[in-house]
Order: C-alpha cells, then structure tokens, then sequence
C-alpha cells in the first residue's frame, strides 16, 4: 500500500462525548454500521470509545446480576427484606446499564496520526497496538478516522496515484 492516511480515511466522522450514556452511543454505533467512535469535548479530542468497551461493562454487571440471581435460587428460606435488597440491586443493576457515561469507559489516550502519515504505517500501528482503528489529526484538530476496514478496501481497490 501506497499513499498517506488523508487518502483513505474517512473525513466525515461520526463522534461521541463524554457526557453520552453507553445506550446512546450504542445507538450511534448501530445506525451507522461502525464499532467504534472518537471522544470530542467542546472540540478536543478526548478518547475514543467502541463496542468492546460497551460490551466489557454489559458483562461486568452481568456477572453482577447473576450472583444476585443465584441467590434467587438458593433452596434456603429467604427472608423478605433480603428479596426486597435483591429486587433493589436488580434495579441498580439496570440503571447502571443505561446510565454508565462514555467518560466512564471510554480509553483515554486515543492512537492519532498525522495527515502526512504514510497509509502503511498506519497498518504497521494498527498491528503493533492491537487497534481497529486510528484518527486522523491535523496539528493536534480532529480530521478523520481511518479503519481497519479501510485497509482492507485499500488493499483490494488501491487507490491510483
């Protein structure tokens, strides 16, 4: 692959704050068929946050929620105040969900580049750091997001220089 990063990124970038619950970003992430998504803050960029983060909270309360169930199903008496106590924490557990903000899970030190990168570079980066994905700054400005799928698509239909 040949070419800098500005010629298969993806300028048009959809983008979270921190202040958003994980059901809204979830939602963005869904209508827009992505995984992942910057996190800008009156303008900065602050993170970045995805599906797995999502997905990674969902599970801990989870396994929260089933040792709550566990007790449940515990064949001992149970008495009244303590289904009531489970019955709470079933609730918290549920509101916790909905209520988590991005800044709460989000990683904090997104993986940037420059306009000027080269595309293969930005691969070489993907692989060391174990990421799907990079964004594009201009002197530190939010520009664009460059994916794992796009360079898949830059492999099978490159660019013409």
């Amino acid at each position: 692959m040949q070419g800098t990063v500005t010629e298969y990124m993806t300028a048009d970038v959809v983008t979270a704050t921190p202040s958003m619950t994980l059901k809204q970003v979830d939602q963005l992430l869904l209508k827009n068929g992505i995984t992942g998504m910057p996190v800008v803050d009156d303008g900065m960029l602050v993170g970045v946050v995805s599906q797995s983060d999502i997905v990674r909270t969902i599970y801990d309360e989870q396994l929260h929620a089933q040792r709550v169930s566990d007790i449940y199903q515990s064949p001992f008496p149970i008495p009244i105040a303590a289904i009531e106590e489970l019955s709470s924490q079933n609730r918290k557990i549920s509101d916790h969900i909905v209520s988590t903000t991005v800044k709460e899970v989000m990683s904090p030190v997104p993986v940037t580049v420059e306009v000027d990168t080269a595309i293969s570079e930005v691969a070489r980066l993907m692989v060391t750091e174990r990421i799907h994905r990079v964004l594009v700054t201009d002197r530190g400005r939010l520009v664009g997001i460059v994916s794992a799928l796009d360079l898949v698509n830059a492999m099978v239909d490159p660019v013409d220089d």
